[in-house]
């Protein structure tokens, strides 16, 4: 059931966009203590007050006198982040951050990329691994409510005649289905799993490659997207969804019915900070791609026949609303205000033989059949049915890596993909009768007002500035690949640094770095009603002269939405040696099938026409007891649903 909990999370997604820059910001603050602790520890120490000797058994007696700060300004283990000098005008040893992307001259022959000439060396240290991620998320719900309101006498006869309606209208929605995965092009359908995605990657980017670099048929400049049209994007956040309440119908005399108002959600964000160096260099080929994928499917199509009431009756059967947004996002990198500084004199390099993953997939589904069929046969009284309202919701939220390492090689291909598949299908038929005898009741039926929204976002935080290799990077790079564990300390200007230990991610082969997203709302709301309101008694009316009888019925306002997030923090500076390929690709359709609704708009004419007949013959047993039963459709209607 969903809850104001998804309501607050797509209202607020922006909010969690800024977790990571304040994350960034701390990671460069000075240390001020003469043992600073790592770069990534945020949490500052607590005094203890356990000691292990009580204060008489310790001796007092003076301690040494702390030395004099060396005039050596490569003496960089006191005092906060120094940069090597570049001559005597320089006013501040202290502090002087080096430009976001350094060129330095290189160290002179005499001194050896591996030793250098002078005392101090940057030291070098190599571990295995890097924390790698291949996750998949599925997200599941599966909801049947076919409610059936139907007096005693006929269940018998309507029970075929409803297992025929929830047979065909399975067998519509199918149809359905394969209309939505007909939009996506066939070369962008992929398993929904980090395996499947992974694969699918690999082949993708190596057709790219294979054509030249020429961008998709359906490639977009970045944007704000609404039904396919570039837009301004809004300057207020869009209202939060709210979720409907059952209306107050009173205590007069009539039937009320509420067999509609159901309300599907999926909600996912999904933030990517594994990337988020400053500073990133591919020897192979780098490949980005951005793309989201949305569909709309409505079939409304409605018979609706009110009489015997006063007046004109209220009949609403439209006002059916269904719109697709998607927002492709440039942001400046999270190090854009941010200083740098000399790289050293540690550096910590995570090594990994081969290729490393860091993969996301989350998968979610709504469906809902809520098939009913009823009648409301009564004269005296207040009867007020209810068989909708349901609520449906899957929230995601996955925050993959930290912001760890300031340099990230890659000796072999960047492979990266953002993408967003949605999808809402509704199927709303239905069949209402209303009528009156002996008394003049006020009339409405709305079986219109549904609403279908997917919205989805890809916001990148850098990853746009590319470069050719420098002199000082190739050879870090290949003093790194050697294995060395000593650098000439001048080589730490040609690098970026956070003031700390130097983070380094070394991949010996392809990187991939997926996040996928699929959500799909199905929902069969499909209405077969009856409603005969029979004159009251005068002497229950007089009780109440100035009041009316009411016919009402709302079979529709059914509301599926999708709203999914991605947020990948990219590199400041990318380095490729190899070709550059990017691009961002959309597709977004409103379906309106027609003519796949046959079968059920006849199982709901032949159930409406025989539940007339019935309740005519029987009058003379009139308010009869309804009947209440449940009719079950097969255990996994939806066992692979959307590409």
């Amino acid at each position: 059931m969903a809850s104001a909990s998804f309501v607050e999370i797509i209202s607020h997604f922006a909010g969690y966009m800024r977790i990571f820059e304040d994350i960034a910001r701390d990671r460069i603050q000075y240390d001020e203590t003469l043992a600073p602790g790592p770069s990534d520890d945020y949490t500052t120490l607590r005094p203890n007050y356990h000691h292990r000797y009580a204060p008489e058994d310790m001796d007092s007696a003076r301690g040494p006198s702390p030395e004099l700060i060396a005039d050596d300004p490569m003496d960089v283990f006191r005092g906060r982040p120094l940069k090597l000098p570049k001559g005597p005008q320089d006013p501040d040893f202290d502090f002087f951050p080096t430009p976001l992307k350094p060129n330095i001259p290189l160290p002179a022959a005499g001194g050896g990329g591996g030793g250098g000439g002078g005392e101090l060396n940057i030291r070098v240290t190599y571990e295995d691994g890097g924390a790698q991620i291949q996750l998949t998320v599925r997200q599941y719900n599966f909801m049947h409510d076919e409610d059936v309101n139907l007096p005693a006498d006929f269940l018998a006869a309507a029970e075929p005649l409803i297992m025929s309606l929830n047979s065909n209208a399975m067998d519509t929605i199918k149809e359905l289905v394969a209309n939505a995965n007909a939009e996506v092009p066939t070369d962008w359908w992929m398993p929904q799993n980090d395996a499947g995605a992974t694969d699918f990657l690999k082949a993708h980017d190596a057709a790219w490659a294979a054509r030249d670099g020429t961008p998709d048929e359906h490639s977009v400049p970045a944007g704000y997207y609404v039904n396919g049209e570039l837009q301004e994007p809004p300057t207020e956040p869009r209202p939060p969804i709210e979720l409907k309440e059952l209306p107050d119908t009173g205590d007069g005399i009539g039937q009320w019915a509420s067999i509609g108002d159901n309300y599907s959600i999926n909600a996912a964000l999904l933030v990517d900070l594994g990337e988020s160096a400053r500073t990133m260099v591919v020897l192979g080929d780098y490949f980005k791609t951005d793309a989201m994928f949305q569909t709309n499917t409505t079939i409304d199509n409605d018979q609706v026949s009110v009489s015997g009431g006063e007046g004109t009756p209220s009949v609403t059967s439209e006002g059916n609303v269904a719109t697709n947004i998607a927002n492709f996002v440039q942001n400046p990198s999270i190090y854009a205000d941010l200083p740098s500084y000399w790289a050293g004199p540690n550096w910590i390099v995570d090594v990994v033989d081969g290729d490393y993953y860091s993969v996301n997939v989350v998968s979610q589904t709504n469906y809902l059949s809520d098939n009913d069929v009823a009648s409301q046969v009564s004269s005296e009284g207040h009867y007020n049915l209810v068989g909708g309202h349901n609520q449906l919701g899957n929230l995601a939220q996955i925050f993959d890596g930290e912001i760890q390492y300031d340099l990230i090689i890659i000796e072999g291909a960047y492979h990266g993909m953002n993408v967003i598949f949605q999808n809402n299908i509704l199927l709303n038929n239905d069949n209402i009768v209303m009528s009156a005898d002996g008394t003049d009741p006020s009339q409405s039926v709305n079986s219109g007002h549904n609403k279908l929204l997917n919205e989805g976002a890809i916001e990148n935080y850098g990853g746009d500035n590319f470069d050719a290799l420098t002199p000082g990077l190739q050879l870090i790079l290949d003093l790194l690949a050697s294995g060395v564990t000593s650098i000439d300390p001048e080589l730490g200007s040609a690098i970026a640094g956070n003031g700390g230990p130097l983070r380094v991610l070394y991949v010996k082969g392809d990187y991939y770095d997926i996040n996928a997203v699929w959500q799909t709302n199905i929902t069969s709301d499909i209405n077969v009603l009856y409603q005969l309101q029979n004159e009251p008694s005068a002497d229950l009316m007089a009780l109440d002269p100035d009041g009316g009888v009411t016919q009402s019925a709302s079979t529709g306002g059914n509301e599926l939405a999708n709203d999914a997030a991605i947020v990948d923090v990219n590199p400041d500076v990318i380095y490729v040696e190899g070709e550059v390929y990017t691009d961002s690709i959309l597709v977004q359709a409103n379906l309106l099938p027609v003519d796949q609704d046959d079968a059920v708009n006849g199982d709901t004419d032949t159930l409406v026409t025989e539940l007339i007949a019935f309740v005519d013959d029987a009058q003379d047993q009139t308010n009869a007891t309804p009947a209440v039963a449940t009719n079950s459709v097969q255990a996994d209607p939806m066992a692979s649903v959307l590409h």
